[in-house]
């Protein structure tokens, strides 16, 4: 059987915008029990080497948990081939990629790795992620 146009048109970035939502929907997943430990056992402190606290446990928790579901539901949508999903992936990740750069002088070779995959994403996302609606 002969293949039709539009499936000869679809590049090899299908494989990549999948891998985009796939890992939008694991580090929403990550972030939620995060967010859900902090608000289940908020004895649990960021302090800092002075012993001070940096943040409300109880805020960065629903901050978390909130984020969390919203990338888990970006990223489904990323693998529907939804355009709004793409847009909100795409602001999350951009999002994620400024947080990730605050931390590059505590862990240098982490963070560049974080800042490597979110760049991949994004270019996945925003330049092939119409791909992923023809296949």
């Amino acid at each position: 059987m002969a293949e039709s146009k539009a499936e000869a048109k679809v590049s090899g970035w299908v494989g990549w915008v999948l891998f985009a939502g796939v890992v939008l929907m694991v580090a929403g997943a990550v972030q939620a029990l995060y967010g859900l430990g902090a608000l289940l056992n908020n004895t649990f402190l960021l302090v800092t080497p002075a012993r001070a606290a940096v943040v409300d446990v109880t805020a960065w928790g629903w901050v978390h948990l909130i984020g969390g579901l919203l990338l888990v539901a970006a990223g489904y949508s990323v693998t529907a081939g939804n355009a709004f999903g793409r847009i909100v992936a795409v602001v999350l990740t951009s999002l994620a990629l400024i947080a990730n750069m605050t931390y590059v002088t505590a862990y240098p070779v982490w963070t560049i790795m974080l800042i490597t995959v979110n760049v991949l994403v994004l270019y996945a996302l925003v330049v092939h992620g119409k791909d992923l609606k023809k296949s």
